[in-house]
């Protein structure tokens, strides 16, 4: 995503705070690895904030450097469900590292970061949000949303065979 029409379209990105430059949803990621003057000109373009710290393709501390190494696979359009599963699990192990001693904000938010992963990994696993959900990549449909569209077909299939039998009657 490096266009302005791109990137008119995407939601904000929602960092834990705004110094941070990938942490959280939303990273304009490869806008940032071309650059701090092409992120900050592409945002500005697009009548988008400037969110984070100067260079905006450097992480800012190790919860940052986590996110970053997570976010590579995150825009990645061909990643299986099985690999942003793997990205999330390895951003979990990355962040569970950062100590106190690294600062007591960064290791909340590293704490909360890893209890919102675990989160969003059970609610995929029980099928209720798609598996790789906010990557590029991933299952296209979560499993409710296959059963759904199954019974709305179902049910779409015995509406028109009514409307049949009612016309051959009439």
């Amino acid at each position: 995503m490096t266009t302005v029409q791109e990137a008119k379209k995407r939601g904000p990105e929602r960092h834990l705070t705004n110094k941070y430059n990938f942490a959280g949803p939303g990273t304009f990621y490869e806008a940032r690895m071309k650059g701090s003057d092409f992120y900050e000109n592409l945002m500005k373009e697009a009548g988008r904030k400037v969110v984070g710290t100067k260079p905006y393709n450097k992480p800012i501390n190790k919860v940052d450097a986590c996110a970053k190494i997570h976010d590579a696979t995150y825009i990645d359009k061909n990643a299986s469900a099985a690999k942003v599963k793997a990205a999330d699990q390895v951003f979990q192990n990355c962040v569970s590292k950062v100590k106190p001693s690294d600062g007591i904000q960064q290791a909340l938010l590293a704490k909360a970061a890893k209890i919102g992963f675990e989160g969003k990994l059970k609610v995929e696993g029980a099928g209720l949000i798609r598996k790789g959900s906010f990557a590029a990549g991933g299952e296209k449909h979560s499993a409710l949303g296959v059963k759904v569209r199954g019974a709305v077909g179902l049910g779409m299939k015995a509406a028109s065979t009514v409307r049949k039998g009612i016309k051959k009657v009439i």
